[in-house]
C-alpha cells in the first residue's frame, strides 16, 4: 500500500485516512484483550487511555507501512 494516495472512483484519498480507519478495529481488538485482564482497574481516565491507545496504534501502523512497504 505504501504512503501513496488511494484512488476510489476517481477521488484520491489520503493514506492517513485509510490507516486511521484500519486502526479502529485494531484498537477495538486490543481493548477487548485488555478488558479480559485485571489491567482496567489501573486505568485512571478510560477515554483518555482509549484515545492514547488509538493514536499509538495509528502511529505504529503508519510507521510500519511507511518503512516496510
Amino acid at each position: 500500500m505504501g504512503l501513496h494516495e488511494v484512488a476510489i472512483g476517481g477521488i484520491y484519498i489520503s493514506p492517513l485516512l485509510v490507516f486511521a480507519i484500519l486502526a479502529l478495529p485494531i484498537t477495538k481488538g486490543v481493548l477487548m484483550l485488555i478488558q479480559k485482564t485485571p489491567l482496567p482497574r489501573w486505568i485512571w481516565h478510560e477515554m483518555l487511555f482509549i484515545c492514547a491507545l488509538y493514536l499509538l496504534i495509528f502511529c505504529i501502523l503508519t510507521l510500519i507501512v511507511g518503512v516496510f512497504f
